[in-house]
């Protein structure tokens, strides 16, 4: 397995632009249309120059991240963990508001 570290977490229309052909890529292959308020976590591979932007909602869990960079042969840092757990348990909370 490589080892994702998160590098954002961001709304899809404030992806940088040297990172937006990635986040395009991934919503073609979901056959979805890229809102621009979209919340993306990007992670960056570990000894590659290939970065994974995974789609988050309100309901996005943990597992669910982890799930999607299995696919990819890539597991998430400790650091990244932690951080992204952090920012999933405020989404679920601006929900129940």
């Amino acid at each position: 397995m490589y080892r994702a570290n998160l590098l954002a977490v961001t709304p899809a229309g404030s992806v940088p632009d040297d990172l937006r052909p990635f986040v395009e890529f991934k919503a073609s292959l979901k056959k979805m249309d890229l809102d621009r308020k979209q919340m993306v976590a990007i992670f960056m591979v570990e000894t590659t120059s290939c970065y994974i932007p995974i789609f988050l909602n309100h309901g996005t869990t943990l597992k669910e991240v982890m799930g999607e960079l299995a696919q990819q042969e890539a597991e998430m840092d400790p650091q990244s963990e932690e951080k992204l757990e952090g920012f999933l348990k405020g989404m679920a909370r601006e929900k129940k508001k």
